[in-house]
């Protein structure tokens, strides 16, 4: 188990697709990435939530993590999204990613059989993973997606395990993620995963984010976290502000298809989301570009 310590700002990095065949597209994945680490982030999550990680097979899930490993350096983190709603298919996730290079791997529980998963087999398949991921796990608190929220109970058990080093919150409910941070320790990590509260989030406690904001606002949330981290409170929280914004009308709203809308306006390349997704229809461009406008990323018309 690895013995950096986890931390710092990174970024949810997407997955690009070829326009004509919808096959994955190395030149613009490889063009964000170095774009993203060149805005000063600690580190990269491949097949997340922004990354379309539910469109996405075990191949393509380790070509993109080969990719990135490229330009991640040793010092920098790559994190891999191995998330399913077999305990069997997530396990060879976790080996996958071990084998492309991946330092450690984020589980978001499985869902799909929603009503029966209690917390009983929540802490089952989480421990079942746990024990046999040659990777350090993280657990992932995503009740958007996931729509179920990872209790406290649970979080405290499965950080007590040797191998889980932490966790991503993603809810931004502030009281919750507290009962999660009681759970810090040498050993284990809170991040938070939302845009809208991560000074707050550090504020309490929280050793770092993975933002999907950094991805279109890398410079403005590198400053935000900088002051945060620094325990520059004011400046901070001032800093905030308008990323709020940048988080709930666009990543929030729109998900994946607004991320890459944001990108495309911004210089990167974003691109088609996969289907069934659709790209964003232009009234919801318009607010995009609004949105981005507003926070000083692209000149007033």
């Amino acid at each position: 188990m690895t013995t950096r310590t986890l931390g710092g700002l990174l970024a949810p990095a997407i997955t690009t697709f070829d326009s004509a065949t919808g096959e994955l597209a190395r030149e613009p994945f490889v063009r964000n990435i170095k774009a993203h680490l060149d805005a000063g982030l600690d580190g990269i999550l491949v097949a997340g939530s922004s990354g379309e990680a539910a469109l996405l097979d075990s191949a393509e899930r380790r070509t993109i993590t080969e990719w990135a490993r490229e330009d991640v350096q040793p010092h920098q983190w790559l994190l891999v999204g191995t998330g399913s709603e077999s305990t069997r298919e997530t396990i060879a996730r976790c080996r996958d990613a071990k084998a492309a290079g991946a330092d450690a791997v984020l589980v978001v529980a499985p869902h799909y059989f929603l009503k029966r998963m209690s917390e009983a087999a929540l802490l089952a398949h989480y421990r079942a993973v746990a024990d046999a991921s040659p990777l350090p796990v993280l657990l992932y608190n995503m009740p958007a997606y996931a729509h179920l929220v990872l209790s406290p109970e649970l979080v405290h058990t499965m950080a007590q395990h040797d191998n889980v080093m932490g966790m991503k919150d993603s809810a931004g409910n502030l009281p919750v993620l507290e009962q999660y941070l009681t759970a810090q320790s040498d050993s284990f990590t809170v991040l938070t995963g939302n845009g809208s509260t991560a000074a707050a989030a550090i504020h309490h406690g929280a050793r770092g984010a993975i933002l999907a904001i950094a991805l279109y606002a890398g410079l403005l949330v590198r400053a935000m976290m900088d002051a945060a981290l620094d325990g520059r409170d004011a400046e901070a929280a001032q800093l905030q502000m308008p990323l709020v914004p940048l988080a709930a009308d666009i990543a929030g709203a729109f998900g994946p298809a607004g991320i890459k809308a944001a990108m495309d306006m911004v210089g990167l390349d974003g691109g088609a989301p996969r289907s069934p997704l659709l790209s964003l229809d232009a009234a919801e461009r318009a607010k995009v570009e609004g949105v981005l406008r507003a926070a000083g990323l692209l000149p007033l018309s």
